[in-house]
């Protein structure tokens, strides 16, 4: 059982840190909605999303994790993104 604690505190520590880094990703997509609006480009960069999701998934399979649970992710963060990127400073 104390393995098994052990183990549950390491993953613990592996969520924080994917929180942190979510937080860090969604304060430079607040930057880049920033600049997308001063610019007066589109928020939405369908190609681009495309090309990241491609090539994230490529990465997950040669590490051995689901390339489709990668990809659901990354939806679900993207479209986070695109929200932060909408707010105005």
């Amino acid at each position: 059982m104390l393995e098994l604690l052990k183990l549950r505190k390491k993953i613990d520590k592996i969520d924080t840190l994917l929180l942190k880094l979510l937080a860090k990703r969604i304060k430079l997509a607040t930057i880049i909605g920033e600049i997308k609006w001063k610019k007066g480009l589109p928020i939405c960069e369908r190609e681009r999303e495309n090309k990241i999701l491609e090539l994230r998934r490529k990465e997950a399979q040669k590490i051995g994790i689901s390339a489709d649970l990668i990809e659901d992710i990354l939806r679900r963060i993207i479209c986070e993104s695109y929200k932060y990127e909408q707010k105005k400073i």
